[in-house]
């Protein structure tokens, strides 16, 4: 029996992966989200001790170990069968991202005099939803007339809104596909459906009014989709 217990410890030590989560500079990083991430798209998770450390269980087949942090890009590599892991996280470069929007010219995003929030391509491709406003439900100022999604409500009740401003049928917030109006003309509501997704690479929302460049449909903000 003592054997077997050993034998059972050795094995579950030996299932296990550990490491520790760095920066640039050699400094840990304590509250890292770690996950591992499998084939058959089951997640394990955990997070960074106050030492920078995580263990996590081996799993079966190839995965590959996500680390995130506030602050820091996201790293990604294979995750090893054995041994220690050290991950190294850089700084994130959010200065980077271009938006053309708010201004009607492309701006880097820490440049802009708006409230904006992006949906990036890889955003939009780990989402579970099929449908625009489905995915748009991330921004916490979105909503929409009815709470139901556009998969199952007439079009005339998916009006927009940004920031609770105009809460009914007709939106108050202007949507546009590739710069071009896809507000309804007559309700200004919003066919959500035609939103052709797979083409889709970025979603970029203004929050506020931006009627001096987009008129009047635009009085609660932009959504654009690219």
């Amino acid at each position: 029996m003592l054997l077997g217990l050993l034998l059972s410890l050795s094995v579950a030590q030996a299932a296990a992966v550990t490491g520790i989560v760095k920066d640039t500079s050699g400094g840990i990083v304590s509250g890292a989200s770690v996950i591992v991430r499998t084939e058959s798209s089951i997640d394990q998770q955990t997070i960074t001790g106050p030492d920078g450390r995580f263990s996590v269980a081996l799993p079966d087949g190839q995965a590959t170990l996500v680390v995130r942090a506030g602050g820091f890009a996201e790293a990604q590599q294979p995750l090893p069968r054995s041994g220690d892991i050290e991950v190294v996280l850089k700084p994130a470069s959010l200065t980077e991202t271009v938006t053309v929007t708010p201004t009607r010219t492309e701006q880097l995003l820490g440049n802009t005099p708006a409230s904006i929030s992006i949906l990036d391509a890889d955003d939009i491709r780990m989402s579970p939803a099929v449908v625009a406003d489905d995915v748009l439900r991330r921004i916490p100022t979105f909503s929409l007339f009815r709470r139901t999604s556009s998969l199952s409500s007439h079009p005339t009740t998916q009006g927009v809104s940004l920031r609770g401003l105009g809460p009914s049928g007709t939106s108050r917030t202007l949507v546009l596909v590739d710069n071009v109006p896809f507000n309804d003309p007559f309700g200004a509501w919003v066919y959500w459906t035609r939103v052709p997704m797979e083409s889709v690479d970025r979603i970029e929302v203004v929050d506020g009014s931006t009627s001096s460049l987009y008129g009047n449909f635009a009085s609660g903000g932009v959504i654009n989709i690219v």
